[in-house]
């Protein structure tokens, strides 16, 4: 076949930048950025343009997988998903359907219309055991969201465009993009605050490389929530409230208030190393500038207490004005909305407190990954005995990586659908070959409620661009013929669920007529687009390929509208668990870091080439062995190290043996980790294995004493270390 130049947009993360690909049927022979995109005008990440390494990867799982014994036999689809269909329906029927779980990664946030199938299935089956990747890094955003706005889809984000001071605490988006919202060529952006008069600050234990596009501010790891407390006092005590908008739309101002007053911006730097004066000047600027937004991510999440720090950020944003304001932070409203469809929903998308006996919640629907290791475990009649795994490694991604592995090991059946046979796939009795983001038609992230949440308003479209090997199938695909074979009724009709199920086998048939009268993702998707006034999906490929533009971000279109979802349509700033939790819990954890403000911290650092634990085999992007721990200079003369030497870092729950780096970019008696490493059981993936690094997640407890009980957040962030030279020599990392 002749090679052709097709327009995509990446999926890897938020951003979804454009691409311009070269394919040779289902060879995929280069990438580049879509200097056409309407938003992201020619930038896309390293990770994206070197995609081909993942997508041609001489190591994918094409077609289905059995293991037998210890060895791995191709099987057909057939015979798969009849097996695999017959033992869920035998395991519920004898242990009734929480005895089959479900197990996420992060990469199905960006897969349109496997959600509604996939929800479909396991409604139908009854089980709500979702456990997944977003309770390692973001649901606490959810739950503050429920709270406070009433449904937990009720993502603010800030209006990058217009705001005046700009303050990111945790998050470091020149390397991993931004959470929750699009914001492709996020440095230029933060570029031009700057330039244009405002401030541009970040906040973190390192100096971070999106630095480059404003000032930054040390502070010690996970202690972001007096900080925070701090500064929302400074804002009342210095008249940054703006009380005729609070009183209006808003309930709970003086319960916030009484909270916070406490802690002073002297009494935040005596464990955040953040001088009290410098927190003054932020609180300055940020009432002289006006429009203003804070925003948090993953750095902040992972901590202790990663709800009450959302919660007094987006309480600061709405009290000083700026919530749902021009500059400040925003609303989308995208195609749909989401917050409303998942409130009528309920199920998957609500904040369950009642659905686990130990008292935490399954926020968005997910159990807390940091339980799933002692749900299969214990002795509980109702424990989880089977699974299915879908684009994610626990064993790289979660906690305890050690009782991860032996969890998986005990279960009666677990089923990996993936693009590759990674460390948890391995320990899989099925693996079921996935698409890539390339092989399938799509919208961006539907978590994003198609791009709602940006501040450029846009709409793209994709058909697939590369053919999927013969083998692989589309999860939409998988988990309507996995319904027939487990003889689970989908979408809780009767009709429904069999017009589904033929929908699936006439999309996969040899019969040209019945697969044409197949509803497939790509008829889906342009009934969508139809249905909100869009282009169809013709039209998105022939006039707008690059995206269409919406017009700029909508402000002023929350507040006092029934888009406030609570029952009293007023935004809730002291939810009364939140604010019990705060009374409960802060004095305690201030005298704790107090007494350990000379102790290590370990935090996690992001790195431009790996995202999570799933790009770990390309041969493009891992050229190093291991990852490192990054010291400050200081502490590596203390330890009497320098780079390359080897040290033991050692926790409460684990330790491990790894080479340094010093650098001043880290703050003293804290050490950096970069996350998603630790590849050297990888059997099924020789490139990870011969780069292996090492897991960060062997320093970090599992149970519910190492979870965050407001949102079932794992505690991976702000870990108190010990570190010494190791005794082993010296070797190098490269």
């Amino acid at each position: 076949m002749a090679v052709e130049e097709k327009i995509t947009f990446c999926r890897i993360c938020e951003a979804t930048c454009g691409l311009k690909v070269k394919v040779d049927g289902s060879t995929l022979i280069s990438v580049e950025p879509d200097e056409d995109h309407v938003v992201s005008q020619g930038y896309a990440c390293v990770k994206g343009t070197r995609f081909e390494s993942v997508q041609n990867s001489p190591d994918r799982v094409t077609a289905p997988m059995k293991r037998v014994g210890q060895e791995w036999q191709e099987i057909s689809w057939n015979q798969a998903l009849e097996e695999i269909g017959q033992k869920i329906r035998a395991m519920v029927d004898k242990h009734g359907p929480q005895s089959f779980s479900h197990f996420l990664g992060s990469p199905t946030g960006a897969h349109l219309v496997l959600p509604i199938f996939r929800n479909a299935f396991y409604e139908g089956l009854g089980s709500h055991r979702f456990y997944g990747t977003a309770t390692t890094d973001t649901v606490n955003k959810f739950r503050v969201n429920e709270d406070m706005y009433g449904q937990a889809m009720r993502l603010t984000f800030p209006d990058v465009e217009h705001v005046k001071f700009y303050m990111v605490i945790g998050a470091n988006p020149a390397v991993s993009g931004n959470t929750l919202f699009h914001l492709p060529r996020a440095v230029t952006r933060m570029k031009a605050i700057v330039k244009r008069g405002g401030r541009c600050v970040f906040v973190n234990p390192r100096r971070i490389e999106s630095a480059q596009a404003g000032e930054h501010v040390f502070i010690r790891p996970d202690t972001d929530v007096y900080f925070l407390a701090a500064y929302c006092n400074e804002i009342i005590k210095r008249g940054g409230v703006d009380h005729e908008r609070v009183e209006r739309y808003m309930k709970g101002y003086q319960r916030l208030a009484k909270l916070v007053e406490p802690w002073t911006a002297e009494k935040q730097e005596s464990v955040t190393g953040v001088p009290a004066d410098t927190l003054k000047d932020l609180v300055s600027s940020h009432i002289k500038l006006g429009a203003a937004a804070l925003y948090m991510a993953t750095g902040v999440n992972q901590g202790r207490n990663g709800t009450l720090c959302f919660w007094l950020l987006e309480c600061i944003n709405a009290i000083t004005g700026n919530l749902d304001s021009r500059g400040g932070t925003v609303m989308g409203d995208g195609m749909i909305d989401m917050a409303v469809e998942s409130k009528k929903a309920g199920g998957f998308t609500d904040l369950n407190l009642d659905r686990r006996s130990d008292g935490l919640p399954c926020v968005v629907g997910q159990h807390p990954s940091n339980m799933f290791a002692h749900d299969i475990l214990s002795d509980a009649p109702d424990r989880v005995r089977g699974t299915i795994i879908e684009a994610s490694n626990p064993i790289i991604a979660c906690s305890r990586p050690d009782r991860m592995v032996e969890a998986l090991k005990s279960l009666e059946l677990v089923v990996s659908i993936d693009l590759f046979k990674n460390e948890a796939a391995d320990l899989a009795h099925y693996i079921l070959p996935a698409t890539s983001f390339l092989e399938r038609a799509d919208l961006p992230y539907a978590l994003q409620s198609f791009t709602a949440n940006t501040p450029m308003p846009y709409i793209t479209y994709t058909d697939a661009v590369v053919k999927a090997p013969p083998g692989v199938r589309n999860e939409w695909w998988i988990y309507s013929r996995l319904a027939a074979a487990a003889k689970v009724r989908m979408f809780n009709n009767p009709v429904l669920s069999v017009l589904s199920k033929l929908n699936a086998r006439f999309a996969d048939s040899d019969i040209g007529l019945l697969r044409r009268l197949a509803l497939t993702p790509e008829k889906l998707i342009d009934g969508m687009l139809k249905k909100s006034g869009l282009p169809g999906r013709k039209d998105m490929l022939e006039k707008h390929p690059h995206g269409l533009l919406l017009g700029d971000t909508r402000v002023n279109n929350f507040l006092g509208t029934e888009r406030v979802l609570t029952d009293d349509g007023l935004v809730n700033l002291a939810p009364d668990a939140i604010c019990a939790v705060f009374e409960d819990k802060m004095d305690a954890d201030y005298l704790f870091d107090l007494n350990n403000r000379d102790r290590f911290k370990l935090f996690g650092k992001r790195e431009i080439k790996t995202i999570n634990s799933w790009m770990g085999n390309s041969d493009r992007l891992v050229k190093a062995q291991s990852n490192y721990a990054w010291l400050h200079p200081r502490d590596g003369e203390q330890l009497g190290v320098k780079n390359d030497d080897l040290v033991t870092v050692r926790s409460a729950h684990g330790e491990v043996e790894i080479p340094v780096k010093l650098s001043d970019d880290v703050m003293p008696r804290s050490v950096a980790i970069p996350h998603g490493w630790g590849h050297k059981y990888a059997k099924s993936l020789p490139h990870a294995a011969q780069h292996p690094g090492v897991n960060s997640n062997t320093l970090a407890g599992d149970g519910i004493e190492n979870t965050e009980k407001l949102s079932g957040m794992s505690h991976l962030s702000g870990i108190l270390v010990d570190i010494e030279r190791s005794r082993h020599e010296a070797r190098s990392a490269l």
